[in-house]
């Protein structure tokens, strides 16, 4: 009787512990296959994307460099005419598509101004519509959009 015993009394020991052991392992396992999926994902989700696109006519030149950020633009828009009033400034703005919707903080003539801009991408190149415009809530947007002309720039490699 004593051999029957001392198996089922070290039985009853071991069996919780194996239990305990095996679900730590599968606990373990189970982290290290999770770990490698969610930093894929959270490089892809904060991976950024420059692009930088130029125009030049004659000695006029107009330069954009946008930073995607999954939905959301960052950049800035240089438009800079020969022996004119140039206008520098940041972008701030949401891609939608193949559409930007953004706000240019456009300095120029020493006055700060926030321009509603429109931009599209199509392949290589980028445009936007320009005209004479009028504020509205703080913004200046296009009076009649009809009666604009079209900035296109192509796409370059960034500085």
């Amino acid at each position: 009787m004593k051999q029957l015993a001392i198996p089922v009394r070290f039985l009853v020991f071991v069996t919780p512990l194996l239990a305990i052991l095996s679900s730590c392992q599968q606990q373990s396992k189970h982290t290290e296959s999770a770990a490698p999926t969610d930093s894929l994902a959270v490089q892809s989700a904060n991976k950024s994307d420059t692009l930088c696109f130029q125009q030049v006519v004659g000695r006029d030149s107009t330069r954009l460099q946008l930073v995607r950020n999954g939905s959301t633009i960052t950049g800035k828009l240089d438009v800079l005419p020969f022996e004119k009033d140039r206008a520098r400034g940041t972008i701030k703005g949401i891609q939608t598509g193949s559409q930007i919707t953004a706000d240019w903080e456009r300095s120029g003539e020493g006055v700060t101004q926030t321009y509603a801009l429109v931009f599209t991408l199509t392949g290589d190149t980028i445009t936007w519509q320009e005209g004479e415009r009028i504020e509205k809530q703080g913004k200046w947007v296009l009076q009649d959009p009809k009666q604009s002309y079209e900035y296109t720039l192509t796409k370059v490699d960034c500085p």
